[in-house]
């Protein structure tokens, strides 16, 4: 598994913390903040925020993609 030429600044709350794909994600040159209970509560409001829950693991790979192409936007 290769370092990212893309690193992503990503900040989870504190269930999501030991997902696998995120541990993967550190591997590759990603940067991983994990929020504490008290930081992240109850709810949370940006334009870049992705509704993300065990239910919604598989959309993982499109919202690094779309964190992507917001932070990387194609030059023409």
């Amino acid at each position: 598994m290769g370092r990212s030429p893309k690193p992503l600044r990503i900040v989870l709350d504190s269930t999501l913390a030991d997902w696998e794909e995120f541990e993967k994600l550190k591997a590759q040159g990603h940067e991983i903040i994990v929020a504490g209970e008290d930081q992240l509560t109850d709810l949370v409001l940006s334009p870049n925020a992705w509704r993300m829950d065990p239910q919604h693991r598989k959309y993982l790979p499109l919202a690094i993609a779309a964190g992507r192409a917001k932070r990387y936007p194609k030059e023409k």
